[in-house]
């Protein structure tokens, strides 16, 4: 009997003559809200995980503040082969503000002195399929280079403001180096303005065998808060990508609120067509009810399923439109043509998209939709408590 009631009024809606335009238009809109919330989310997630992942691969999933540690020193020794025992690759590095200087063109630059002996993280290794970055001087950013006006081989004027000499007055040290190559994150708060170095070219600079920071290039951060977590590594601390970026993760986190927010919006406008179609298609089928109570079925029995009925469309039109949006995504991720314009860094529309994600294109349409489905519900089982008078009416 179910199954009959539920194909009838399917039919109803969809097939007869006298079908109600309007609950179909506000069925569809919800399929239409959840694809897009689904594919919005995906596309969004793309750029937002391309974005942060271009920057790890240069900044690491974060850092060891160390406050100008000696290399020689035993709490040192002891946190490096920590790290080698955890398989964590780490950069020891010495990182400093500094000025630099190309003929008549200055910038800052945040300079990072690492061993490449030991370790050279991935955007330094390979500049393409074959080509090996040059790391014999220094290596730049590709915006701070323009910014210098220099090329390969361009002699540079490094200044350090925080360490001086004195000869009749303090003086700021400065070094020369030679432009051996360029680097490209695709990041301008990056490539304009750090650069990297030698170990020893910057400890030459300050006089001192001393690093400040050991860079994570592991992924794994929860090894790395477990080594800190000991009594003998107390005095340092772990600074994350996130933690670093707090301002930026929130930005992200504020994009995709406001995005749900609108959609929430749009679908309570589908839910006031839900409320409307849905009063218009129960003042419809008023007789049809009457009818089922006729041949056998319980008021209670009727008005079950007539409420398991309006559920069900929400959530089979909410459902619908989440396999649409995820098999649109999948089809987008798997076209490696190039729709973007040349100034996009990723000529292709980047998708990254997890079970979160499709759940809340789900669930953000369905409960608005169910909301306003319940309360019409309640309006109609309110104003129709007898079958009888709709009988009398039609004789």
């Amino acid at each position: 009997m179910s199954v009959s009631f539920f194909r009838y009024f399917l039919s109803y809606i969809f097939k007869s003559r006298t079908r109600q335009k309007l609950i179909f238009i506000a069925i569809i809109g919800l399929l239409i809200s959840s694809f897009s919330l689904t594919v919005l989310q995906g596309i969004m997630g793309g750029l937002q995980s391309g974005l942060i992942k271009r920057s790890k691969n240069v900044l690491g999933e974060g850092y060891i503040e160390l406050k100008q540690l000696n290399q020689k020193s035993s709490q040192y020794s002891e946190l490096i082969e920590r790290l080698i025992k955890e398989k964590i690759q780490y950069t020891a590095e010495l990182e400093l503000e500094l000025m630099i200087q190309n003929d008549s063109y200055v910038s800052p630059i945040i300079l990072h002195g690492i061993d490449f002996d030991q370790f050279t993280p991935g955007f330094l290794t390979k500049k393409g399929e074959s080509t090996p970055v040059d790391t014999t001087h220094i290596v730049i950013g590709s915006e701070l280079g323009q910014a210098l006006r220099a090329y390969y081989g361009s002699k540079l004027k490094i200044t350090s403001p925080a360490h001086t000499d004195i000869l009749l007055e303090e003086i700021p040290r400065q070094v020369t180096s030679y432009v051996s190559d360029f680097f490209s994150s695709e990041l301008p708060e990056i490539d304009s303005i750090h650069g990297w170095v030698r170990l020893s070219f910057l400890q030459n600079l300050i006089r001192k065998k001393e690093v400040n920071k050991i860079r994570i290039y592991s992924k794994d951060n929860d090894k790395v808060l477990s080594i800190l977590s000991e009594k003998q590594f107390e005095g340092f601390h772990f600074v994350s990508w996130e933690k670093k970026h707090s301002t930026l993760v929130w930005a992200l986190n504020l994009e995709t609120r406001v995005m749900l927010f609108l959609f929430t919006s749009m679908s309570v406008l589908i839910g006031i067509c839900i409320t409307s179609g849905f009063l218009i298609f129960y003042n419809k089928i008023k007789v049809d009810l009457a009818s089922f109570w006729i041949i056998g079925m319980s008021k209670d029995e009727l008005f079950r399923l007539i409420y398991i009925f309006g559920q069900g469309l929400a959530v089979f039109f909410c459902a619908f439109g989440v396999i649409l949006g995820v098999l649109f995504l999948m089809l987008l991720d798997s076209n490696t043509i190039a729709i973007m314009p040349e100034q996009f860094v990723e000529r292709n529309i980047p998708v990254y998209f997890n079970s979160m994600q499709i759940l809340l294109a789900f669930l953000v349409p369905y409960l608005v939709a169910s909301l306003f489905t319940h309360y019409t519900f309640k309006i109609f089982r309110k104003d129709n408590t007898s079958f009888i008078s709709h009988i009398k009416r039609l004789g």
